[in-house]
């Protein structure tokens, strides 16, 4: 089995940037320590009205990055105020940057980096009290998912875009009348919000229905939060009070806001799953299907891949593509998972790759029955 490096004091920090800010970042969180940045390519979302016309001929949706990276819990603070100040995040609309307390990394001696188990300590800036959400779903109800999170409060959710499966792709006429293109639904919100946002975009995407798709939130360790959305058929950036207003507009009037107005949750009633452990590997495109084969051959329900670039991989081939592939089991089940991947990853004389977990305590997706 190859020699991995561990490291148990890691966080993954994500930054959803415009995408005439992303250079800068990238190069300040690199000179202050942080190595191996994955670039994704993303949109913003786009708050339309309920008329036909707008719904077929939306404003186009910003472009956006979304940068992520494994960083030493000794060199976030340092990381995260490098990053602020580089794309000025603490602006209306700049992005956001957001860190998740990985529960591991594991890291193959040739993966880009230096990665070490570093023991010391870190105090985050940020307020803590954020949670993250991903919506998983088949491609063109993104948009669906992510209005019904702005209506619900969430500032500027990001859509990106992947492949994913299930257990149901192993059997031949499904793999063929269901394809594999996901979309991905991110947004960052206040804990207080939470509930009723991940209720109102399981409503929007059908979430409990069959082959609808998977999500799940994930506490935020700290974060900074200022990433801009397209409101209407105008084509500028709004805050959240501007979001608002505009649905106030669109609406018709405030009482869509009954329901908080009046007390009345409109958190999801299903029960969601809990305690689960998202393991995500890191590793060239090239030899993505690979590990995507080896997730659902060794049991795991379902797996999901985001592409991009590693923008400091020491590659001679700077536009070489990477793949994150996740899934998500009970933590029983990370270690063996991992170590079959590991092993099939050897076999293949792969020696570039990197898997970390982060603990999943809610996600919802369709059980049967």
């Amino acid at each position: 089995m190859s020699d991995l490096s561990k490291s148990n004091q890691v966080s993954l920090l994500t930054l959803i940037l415009p995408k005439e800010s992303v250079v800068q970042v990238s190069e300040a969180v690199s000179s202050a320590g942080a190595e191996g940045v994955f670039q994704i390519t993303a949109r913003g979302s786009v708050l339309t009205g309920e008329g036909l016309l707008k719904r077929m001929f939306p404003p186009p949706a910003p472009e956006q990055i979304l940068l992520q990276v494994l960083v030493p819990d000794s060199k976030v603070d340092a990381v995260m105020e490098a990053a602020i100040g580089a794309g000025h995040l603490d602006r209306v609309g700049s992005g956001a940057v957001f860190t998740i307390n990985c529960n591991d990394a594991w890291f193959s001696q040739s993966f880009p980096g230096s990665h070490s188990n570093d023991e010391g300590d870190s105090s985050p800036v940020g307020s803590g009290e954020l949670e993250a959400i991903c919506c998983i779903c088949e491609k063109g109800i993104a948009d669906d998912i992510a209005q019904a999170a702005l209506q619900g409060g969430a500032p500027g959710p990001t859509i990106t875009f992947g492949e994913g499966g299930g257990v149901r792709d192993k059997i031949p006429l499904l793999r063929i009348t269901k394809g594999p293109e996901k979309e991905f639904v991110w947004c960052v919100v206040e804990k207080a919000d939470a509930d009723d946002i991940f209720g109102g975009m399981a409503r929007a995407g059908k979430i409990t229905e069959p082959g609808r798709g998977f999500m799940y939130s994930i506490p935020v360790r700290s974060g900074l939060v200022n990433v801009s959305s397209t409101v209407s058929s105008s084509a500028y950036g709004a805050n959240m009070e501007q979001i608002i207003s505009a649905l106030d507009d669109l609406k018709g009037g405030k009482d869509w806001r009954t329901a908080a107005d009046t007390g009345k949750s409109r958190a999801l009633k299903t029960t969601p799953l809990q305690n689960l452990v998202g393991l995500y590997c890191i590793v060239p495109r090239d030899n993505y299907e690979d590990v995507y084969d080896s997730v659902l051959e060794a049991g795991a329900p379902g797996v999901s891949t985001n592409f991009g670039v590693m923008v400091d991989s020491g590659s001679d081939d700077q536009n070489e593509e990477w793949a994150l592939v996740y899934t998500s089991v009970g933590p029983d089940s990370v270690d063996s998972l991992r170590e079959k991947l590991t092993s099939r990853l050897t076999e293949l004389n792969i020696s570039r790759f990197a898997f970390y977990s982060l603990p999943i305590p809610r996600a919802l997706t369709y059980l049967g029955g």
